[in-house]
């Protein structure tokens, strides 16, 4: 299980933002996973009323334990991975401007830098580029263009601190062992 907090910065443009996520990963062998991840984003100008959008998104991911793939793990300390992620999700953008929801299909792909605190617990960091599709509000609040043009697509990069915790008998084995 994984949770993070941290940044979220929308690539087009600017506004105020946080973010946090919460994550389950099982990693089927030492080098692949699968990873279920829920995020939420909240896009704000501070003194600037009906101005921004909440951003959540739901996604399932491959992981790959990119230590072991790069035979990484027999030329440095074990207290140290790193993952890569990938996969297909689903967001949905409220505008703070407009009553109607934004639903969009998204592609993400990340890496996370892990230290293992004990066996039970790692420090990570992320960064996770994403790619929405069919978005029709920017994360201001503001429709891209008419109704009658094109959506458009949106991207975002998340960047955040967290903690990952092994639950289970084999605690952090597949990151670690």
């Amino acid at each position: 299980m994984e949770a993070g907090y941290g940044a979220s910065i929308p690539v087009a443009r600017f506004s105020d933002y946080s973010h946090y996520e919460f994550a389950f990963r099982y990693m089927i062998d030492e080098s692949w996973g699968i990873k279920f991840d829920f995020g939420s984003d909240k896009f704000r100008k501070d003194n600037v009323p009906n101005y921004g959008s909440d951003y959540t998104r739901f996604s399932v991911q491959a992981v790959n334990n990119l230590a072991r793939t790069l035979n990484l793990k027999n030329h440095s300390d074990t207290r140290f991975n790193l993952l890569a992620h990938a996969g297909l999700g689903y967001a949905n953008i409220k505008s703070m401007r407009y009553p109607a929801k934004d639903n969009v299909g998204l592609i993400m792909l990340g890496i996370t830098p892990q230290v293992r605190i004990t066996d039970w617990v790692a420090f990570h960091l992320d960064a996770t580029y994403i790619m929405n599709f069919s978005q029709d509000y920017d994360f201001n609040g503001e429709r891209y263009s008419k109704e009658t043009d094109p959506p458009s697509v949106g991207k975002l990069l998340n960047l955040s601190a967290g903690l990952t915790f092994y639950l289970g008998k084999n605690k952090g084995d597949a990151d670690w062992r």
